[in-house]
């Protein structure tokens, strides 16, 4: 993916810095370093919020009654 981006403010500034500190060589590398961290931190679930995910509402998943509730909604739908 190519793109043409204008950073000003804040942005113009962290970018600068990161070059500035060494982390990033230039301003590609540091808006693809920032990419990356993003990703790191805010979009790769941990193990522990994965084990949290596949436990829950496990009490709805095996219970029969609300089977059979969503059985009769969803054929009701295909009339």
């Amino acid at each position: 993916m190519n793109i043409n981006l204008k950073l000003s403010g804040v942005a113009e500034k962290i970018v600068d810095e990161m070059i500035a500190k060494g982390y990033a060589a230039s301003k590609t590398e540091a808006i693809r370093t920032a990419v990356l961290d993003y990703s790191h931190h805010h979009l790769q679930a941990s193990d522990a919020q994965l084990q949290l995910i596949a436990h829950a509402n496990r009490d709805i998943w095996k219970d029969e009654k609300e089977d059979k509730t969503w059985a009769k909604y969803l054929k009701r739908g295909k009339k």
